[in-house]
């Protein structure tokens, strides 16, 4: 599956870009489908926040169209004041329940922007509230806008001249006091896709971290899969297709007790691997497995036991790329991880990436590379030698 979206720039006076509109698409014809306009915006914004926000919009600003129910439905403040501009849709009507959102939209630090403006009295009210004014001049006479733009100086607005589809149109605009300026003279939509991650990713990285604790905390690992409809749909299926038992489980308390702690990390170890890509080769997920455990077992060698839970996830994370078709970069960025993890997942540094770096060279049985660093993690070869072979024994037995 891809995540695709359209970004038109959005120029300065000197065509300089200082932020995109986003429009949203459903594959790469760069036009935009039969769907509404409040679907389209939580789209565009779920995938931003999901898959590659830094990349779309290069670190300027997004400008994002709101419809009327998502406005009133409070969506804008969902997300974060200093990525967005809210665009108020030209259809939206000027309601007493709109002016209170637009208001409150102001004091908490967003920028709001009215799309395709066409002045009116039942908009005054609004003025001193808004940031940015949009014109289609295509469709509305420049030399109407400029009597509007002389009306509304008196306010702190920006105006925007969308539509600008030749330099004489951009001379034009200029002319009349436009700030900004979106258009085929600039650039078309440009439409772009990146690799969809599962949604549910971040409640699975939470369970295989509470699943490398000693001792298993079933309140927590409850309460996370509680939070996901479909890990709660597994385990309940997981528990009742079992034999063994003579009445249907009815709660996700009464199906973790009965699993018992075994049977909850091998669960947790099916819905995480197994899940994340079943097209892969079965050698990945066992691999992803051996790894958390070695790194689990390195850590326990070195006395370092508060921290085996972390190298568990750690190590199981290594071929999350491999696994997901992704850059280790885009996939682990936007995860609420452990800086330490980050920091040995995305440039092998510190003393996971330590451990890494050594689990690369023992899976090639390269030993004269393996020297520096057993010395860097004072432990010597009959250690690594031990828990690599029993890494492998154990993944063997959990993926059995």
């Amino acid at each position: 599956m891809f995540s695709y979206v359209a970004r038109q720039p959005i120029v300065d006076r000197n065509k300089k870009t200082v932020a995109f509109e986003l429009l949203y698409r459903d594959g790469n014809d760069n036009s935009f489908p039969n769907v509404s306009p409040d679907f389209a915006t939580k789209s565009i914004l779920m995938n931003q926040f999901l898959f590659h926000q830094k990349r779309i919009l290069d670190g300027k600003i997004g400008y994002v169209n709101f419809g009327y129910e998502s406005l009133i439905e409070r969506l804008p403040f969902d997300f974060p004041n200093r990525s967005y501009t809210i665009e108020i849709l030209e259809d939206c009507p000027p309601t007493d329940a709109l002016f209170k959102i637009v208001v409150e939209l102001k004091k908490k630090g967003y920028t709001v922007a009215l799309d395709d403006f066409v002045p009116s009295k039942e908009w005054s009210r609004f003025y001193k509230y808004i940031d940015i004014i949009k014109f289609d001049i295509l469709n509305y006479p420049l030399s109407k806008a400029a009597q509007d733009l002389t009306f509304l100086s008196q306010y702190d607005i920006k105006f925007l001249a969308e539509k600008v589809e030749d330099y004489a149109q951009f001379n034009e605009a200029k002319a009349c006091g436009f700030h900004y300026f979106q258009g085929y003279f600039f650039s078309k939509p440009e439409v772009l896709h990146t690799k969809a991650i599962d949604p549910s990713l971040n409640a699975k990285i939470q369970l295989s971290a509470a699943i490398s604790k000693e001792t298993l905390d079933i309140d927590e690992i409850e309460k996370i899969v509680a939070s996901n409809p479909g890990l709660s749909f597994k385990l309940l299926n997981f528990v009742n297709e079992s034999s063994q038992i003579k009445s249907p489980i009815k709660s996700l308390q009464q199906a973790l007790v009965y699993l018992g702690e075994d049977r909850i990390r091998k669960f947790v170890t099916y819905v995480v691997i197994k899940t994340l890509n079943p097209n892969k080769p079965g050698i990945l997920f066992n691999m992803s497995l051996q790894r958390a455990k070695f790194f689990e077992l390195i850590l326990e060698s070195m006395g370092l036991k508060k921290q085996k839970s972390l190298g568990y996830l750690c190590g199981m994370l290594t071929l999350i790329d491999a696994l997901l078709d992704v850059e280790m970069v885009s996939v682990i960025s936007p995860l609420n991880l452990n800086s330490d993890i980050k920091l040995a997942l995305l440039e092998q540094k510190g003393v996971l990436g330590n451990i890494m770096k050594l689990l690369n060279v023992v899976e090639v049985s390269n030993w004269q590379h393996a020297d520096e660093l057993l010395e860097q993690l004072n432990i010597d070869e009959t250690v690594i030698i031990n828990a690599y072979a029993e890494s492998i024994i154990w993944a063997d037995s959990v993926m059995g």
